[in-house]
């Protein structure tokens, strides 16, 4: 087997010991210990920490555009490479290496690439050569593919929700290895849950693990100038920014109240923005990525009172909620297609009010960010159109906000629905059938969950999972069991 050396995407393959590259051997990697590359050092054997590996390249062409192209093409290999260390973000970059017909190929995943070129680059033809580039060297950072052997992680209790600080996530600090660790995670339940609800788990590795993306309802309300009556004299009741609800975890929420008092009026049957919550996030400490916005939120009881028959509640009037937001003189409300309804009266809901991206326009590199405004609309559809001729009717609507939570979707996320009091889940990148399961308390699977989303690996640095359920009662008396067990990426598998 003759030597390789060749970089793929997957889409693309160039052969360095080719031309117009025409690779120097052999091929130059760090020593373990990160010393400096020593002049002549070789590959020798499989090493499973990320290592710099370079070479030196012999650039020639018969003319210059192909020079030119070649050149376009590795330096984009190298770019892209950055840009692709897990799954869902494409093929990886790829080196394939072999020294010699006795060394078997191995397989590195390309995590950086720099294409040094020279002073005076570019060398004209004379009548015995061609277009060249002399002195050319290539430098990548690469890790080896395989696994290690699988770690476990402590076994962790954590809270549903993170009023105080250490609350909704886990954190799996010192992962070890490198990218794209394989992944099995078992939840279950201590005793607190209730009956079938919905949960959320995210991750988000490196430094953005640290963004703050966890807000408490009652950091601010505002008010929408809209009347959704034709007549009368609306106004506002109350928009309390620290309420104090005993059924709001943490004690507080933001509660919104909308009434009238006329002596006649009509009802429209448009839909009708009742106000919304208002969350500042300072630019400067703005987080970044692709986010599913959850709310836990309460229709404050029944919003009419007088004329209206109760029953109209179910069949012709509904309270939803939508997300909007201001950010640097743009302004969104939300939508009759990304409004989310509410399932039942009286009790708080953890909803999923759809994907945020922050920032939502392009910032220039070294700016700051304006400031972000993040609206929880609360929007009403009245039982009309109804015309009550009848003097000193009461209308109103009312309702609350707990808490909103910037779940990461950007570094994968699993969404599982119906999760009962009696169940474990179980997301497992690890096995030969990955998959998100349901268990019994003995750890038998019963079958798929119902989920959206799917199995998530571990980031190259420290990660942190988030994990939320649509708890009826007090979230903050929920708990999590966590059995977290991990397989790095290495060489050798």
């Amino acid at each position: 087997m003759p030597p390789t050396l060749k970089l793929t995407d997957a889409t693309t393959t160039l052969d360095l010991l080719a031309p117009p590259y025409r690779a120097s051997q052999p091929m130059r990697i760090a020593p373990p210990d990160a010393t400096p590359v020593l002049a002549g050092q070789t590959l020798r054997g499989v090493h499973y920490s990320p290592r710099v590996v370079e070479t030196d390249l012999n650039l020639k062409a018969d003319d210059l555009p192909s020079l030119r192209r070649a050149l376009r093409e590795l330096e984009s290999m190298c770019s892209i490479s950055e840009s692709r260390q897990s799954i869902a973000q494409g093929a990886p970059v790829s080196l394939i290496l072999s020294l010699s017909k006795d060394h078997p190929a191995a397989g590195y995943r390309v995590l950086r690439g720099e294409l040094a070129l020279p002073p005076g680059l570019l060398q004209e033809p004379t009548l015995s050569t061609a277009y060249s580039v002399p002195g050319a060297r290539l430098r990548l950072l690469v890790e080896p593919f395989g696994r290690l052997a699988q770690v476990a992680a402590p076994e962790t209790t954590i809270h549903n929700e993170q009023h105080l600080v250490a609350r909704n996530y886990l954190d799996l600090t010192n992962v070890g290895g490198t990218r794209g660790a394989k992944l099995r995670l078992k939840i279950a339940d201590p005793g607190g849950w209730s009956g079938p609800a919905r949960m959320w788990i995210a991750r988000r590795s490196g430094s953005r693990r640290t963004d703050a993306l966890f807000f408490q309802g009652e950091a601010g309300a505002t008010a929408s100038g809209l009347a959704p009556f034709v007549g009368g004299n609306p106004t506002w009741d109350g928009a309390n920014v620290a309420d104090p609800n005993a059924s709001g975890s943490g004690g507080n929420v933001a509660h919104m109240k909308w009434s009238t008092r006329a002596s006649a009026y009509e009802v429209v049957s448009d839909d009708t923005h009742a106000g919304y919550v208002e969350i500042g996030i300072p630019g400067a400490s703005l987080p970044r990525g692709l986010f599913r916005v959850l709310a836990r939120v309460r229709a404050g009881g029944n919003p009419y009172s007088g004329p209206f028959v109760t029953e109209h509640y179910e069949t012709e009037t509904a309270m939803a909620f939508g997300l909007g937001y201001a950010f640097g003189g743009r302004v969104r409300e939300p939508s009759a297609d990304d409004r989310v309804y509410l399932r039942e009266l009286d009790g708080f809901q953890t909803i999923d009010l759809g994907e945020l991206s922050i920032p939502p326009m392009a910032m220039p590199d070294d700016y700051t960010s304006p400031d972000l405004s993040l609206r929880i609309h609360g929007i009403f559809t009245p039982p009309g159109p109804f015309t009550d001729s009848v003097n000193n009717r009461y209308y109103s609507a009312s309702w609350d906000v707990d808490y909103v939570m910037l779940l990461p979707i950007d570094e994968g996320a699993v969404i599982v629905d119906g999760v009962d009091t009696t169940d474990r889940v179980l997301i497992d990148s690890l096995s030969d059938t990955p998959g998100v399961y349901l268990l019994d308390a003995t750890d038998v699977v019963q079958r798929y969950a119902d989920f959206t989303g799917g199995p998530f690996s571990l980031g190259p640095e420290d990660t942190r999972i988030y994990i939320i359920r649509d708890e009826p009662s007090d979230p903050t008396a929920v708990r999590f069991t966590l059995n977290a067990s991990y397989a790095p990426l290495v060489a050798g598998v």
